[in-house]
C-alpha cells in the first residue's frame, strides 16, 4: 500500500508525536502537584514519628531518625509532618549556624517541597521553618509558577506574606501587584 520508505516515515513522525505527548504530559505533571486533600502520610513514616518518641530527646539516633524521614517524605503533607517532627530534636544553634545534620535535613525537604508541595504548604512552610537565603528567590518564583495556576487574590496576599518573610523586595511588591489586580473591585 505505501512504499518502504513512506511506512518508515510515517512510522517514525508518529513515534515522534508519541514521544511529544508524553513529554507534555510528564511536564506538566511535574509542575502540578498532588491535591492535598489526595496526599497521604505513608505508614512507614509514621512509624519512624512514633519512634521518635522512643529514643533519648536530641540524640543522634533521634536526628538520624528526622533524616531518614526526610529522606522517605514524598509529599507536601510529610515533609511538613517532618519538619514538625524537627522541632526541637537538633540543639539550638551555637552561633547562629544551624548543625550540619539539621542543615542537610532543612535543605532537602525544601528541595522536595519545591517539587511536591502545593502553594498553601509552601506559604506555610516558607513562614514556620527556616529557607537558606540562596534557596529563597527560587523558592518564592515556585510559589508564583502556582499561583499564577490561580485567580484567587487570597493566594497571592499569602505569597506577598512569604516574600516579605523571606526578605525578597522585588517579588513582594510583584505579589502585592497581582493580588491588587485580582482583589474585587
Amino acid at each position: 500500500m505505501y512504499a518502504p520508505n513512506m511506512r518508515t516515515c510515517f512510522c517514525g513522525a508518529l513515534a515522534a508525536v508519541w514521544i511529544l505527548a508524553g513529554c507534555h504530559t510528564a511536564s506538566r505533571q511535574a509542575t502540578t502537584p498532588t491535591p492535598e486533600a489526595e496526599q497521604v502520610i505513608s505508614k512507614q513514616l509514621k512509624d519512624h514519628y512514633m519512634a521518635l518518641s522512643m529514643v533519648p530527646p536530641q540524640s543522634a539516633a533521634q536526628q538520624k531518625l528526622i533524616l531518614q524521614m526526610a529522606q522517605e517524605a514524598t509529599n507536601g503533607k510529610e515533609l511538613l509532618l517532618v519538619m514538625r517532627a524537627a522541632i526541637g530534636v537538633f540543639p539550638a544553634p551555637s552561633g547562629g549556624k544551624q548543625s550540619a545534620m539539621e542543615h542537610e535535613v532543612c535543605s532537602r525537604v525544601t528541595a522536595r517541597m519545591l517539587s511536591v508541595a502545593t502553594l498553601d504548604q509552601l506559604a506555610d512552610y516558607a513562614m514556620e521553618y527556616p529557607i537558606d537565603s540562596g534557596d529563597a528567590r527560587r523558592f518564592l518564583e515556585r510559589m508564583f509558577d502556582l499561583g499564577n495556576q490561580s485567580a484567587d487574590a487570597q493566594s497571592w496576599s499569602r505569597i506577598r506574606a512569604a516574600a516579605f518573610h523571606l526578605k525578597v523586595n522585588d517579588l513582594e511588591r510583584q505579589a502585592q501587584a497581582r493580588g491588587d489586580q485580582l482583589a474585587p473591585q
